[in-house]
């Protein structure tokens, strides 16, 4: 039968051979979930491509990286765009997210065809698939959403409609209202993307739709919290080891990134008027450039802090759960010392000061809420490299007298 099937998509033509291949793959893959009663392994997969005939069809009839036929050539350009609208299509017609899921695993559950993904949910978001980035978010937390792959996958998307053409991050902006546990894993990856050292600053358009994002829906940078559904995540097959409960290990989210954002943002400000002070021939109007620049990272940061503020106080203190270590505070506590050493009167700047203050509130809010598990001791711990602030000298009383 399977080698019927085999020499049935290849008498057909190009995009059928695709299309037909699809529909294919998902029976074999329904066959395999009843013979294992629902849930398990499908026989052969896992195995090699040639013992499987889901991957076979896979990589035969839609990636076009094998094929028997004497005529076979690579895709076009305007071809590959094609089988991307094929996969897009076919995504948004399937409502069964356990169906979904399988697909996907069959498609890009090895990381080989990383490119054709990224290029794939790009266009997704582009035409608000569902299904596709409800499918793509599970994949990023079996990754891990500040691993290599996801981040490069954010990376594209953030090229594509924050950098190439700001005029379409009009598009991206929509986001949550399509998958908002594609658009939680998306703010962790981009968090680990740019962690505002050195060039690695994100841009602005980015910041500013991230803001709009928090402050709209306050649960959004906590829905990777919510478990996914164990019969979804079975459908990979265990591709990614124990994976039944990814979210009981270590969950991300990305509150600890971009808290480390609002905090590191006016020291790295600061550094900037630093050199730009000293810099000789400017004209008036570079000048004003430069003022209304800084104006504007100034404002949207301090937005974007309320908003995580927001975030975490939004939890429910009976169903809070651990979204902070206290590993990240002291990492953060030296990122923030060390730029902190280049500025001249530490105690003295209001820059220091406002990141300092923030500081202090993050770690108030998130021990407070239940997602900061701490010790008595590392409070005083953490300051110590710090110069003095009014704010974390309170806390420190409040600390040692509870």
């Amino acid at each position: 039968m399977d080698n019927l099937r085999l020499h049935y998509l290849q008498q057909l033509d190009f995009p059928e051979c695709t299309k037909v291949g699809l529909q294919h793959i998902e029976e074999y893959l329904s066959q395999g979930s009843q013979r294992s009663g629902g849930g398990g392994r499908i026989p052969g997969l896992g195995g090699s491509t040639s013992d499987n005939p889901a991957q076979q069809i896979a990589q035969e009839f839609v990636f076009f990286h094998t094929s028997r036929r004497p005529y076979h050539q690579r895709l076009s350009a305007i071809q590959e765009l094609q089988v991307l609208e094929i996969l897009c299509n076919h995504f948004h017609e399937q409502r069964d997210s356990k169906k979904a899921m399988a697909l996907f695993d069959v498609l890009f559950g090895n990381a080989g065809q990383l490119e054709v993904l990224c290029r794939l949910v790009s266009m997704g978001v582009a035409v608000q698939c569902k299904s596709l980035l409800y499918c793509a978010a599970i994949w990023m937390e079996l990754q891990g959403c500040t691993s290599p792959n996801p981040t490069k996958l954010c990376k594209m998307l953030v090229d594509d409609y924050c950098l190439l053409v700001p005029s379409a991050t009009s598009v991206l902006c929509g986001l949550p209202h399509i998958s908002r546990r594609f658009t939680c894993n998306f703010m962790t990856s981009v968090t680990s993307l740019y962690p505002f050292s050195g060039d690695q600053c994100p841009p602005y358009a980015l910041v500013e739709m991230i803001t709009e994002w928090i402050n709209k829906d306050p649960g959004l940078g906590l829905v990777s919290l919510t478990p996914a559904d164990k019969s979804v995540i079975q459908k990979t097959q265990g591709r990614y080891g124990q994976v039944a409960q990814p979210w009981l290990s270590k969950v991300q989210t990305p509150i600890p990134g971009l808290a480390h954002w609002c905090i590191v943002a006016p020291l790295t400000q600061e550094a900037i008027r630093a050199k730009l002070d000293n810099r000789h021939g400017e004209t008036a109007m570079e000048t004003e450039h430069t003022n209304n620049t800084e104006s504007k990272n100034l404002q949207i940061y301090s937005k974007l802090n309320v908003g995580i503020i927001q975030t975490m106080v939004s939890v429910n203190p009976e169903q809070s759960k651990i979204y902070l270590a206290m590993q990240d505070m002291f990492l953060l506590v030296k990122t923030v010392t060390g730029l902190i050493q280049q500025i001249a009167n530490p105690t003295e700047n209001d820059s220091v000061q406002t990141a300092l203050d923030r500081l202090g509130q993050f770690f108030q809010v998130a021990k407070g809420t239940g997602g900061l598990q701490c010790d008595k001791g590392d409070l005083s711990r953490m300051c110590q490299s710090l110069p003095s602030n009014r704010f974390l000298e309170i806390l420190q009383q409040q600390n040692e007298a509870s």
